[in-house]
């Protein structure tokens, strides 16, 4: 087992390295929550497996879930969740499956 701790919302930055600092911030934040992380000794107890960065593009208008059509071509956008994709996912894949099926309706099947 494991734990992932973490996680921010920094607008505009697209930086895809780790920034030390704030990951010793974030440690910090959870041990002092939950010291049994670490046994009450400290985030130089934590075991990291590894630090990651993830880019994840947030549209100020809102999530983008829709069909298009572009040059006689059926489009299905899913896209601008931000932080929240992953908890997102699920719903939005099934309404974006359920656009697909609207836009083949009417089309041959082979």
């Amino acid at each position: 087992g494991g734990t992932i701790i973490g996680g921010c919302y920094q607008k505009g930055n697209w930086d895809s390295q780790v920034d030390p600092n704030l990951a010793t911030r974030i440690m910090q934040r959870a041990v002092d929550l939950c010291p049994a992380l670490t046994g009450g000794k400290g985030i130089e107890h934590l075991s990291i497996i590894r630090h990651g960065v993830g880019l994840r593009p947030l549209r100020t208008s809102g999530v983008r879930l829709e069909k298009e059509k572009i040059r006689g071509v059926w489009t299905v956008h899913n896209y601008g969740h931000g932080g929240f994709g992953y908890q997102s996912s699920y719903g939005c894949s099934q309404v974006a499956a359920k656009l697909v099926e609207e836009a083949l309706e009417g089309r041959s099947k082979l």
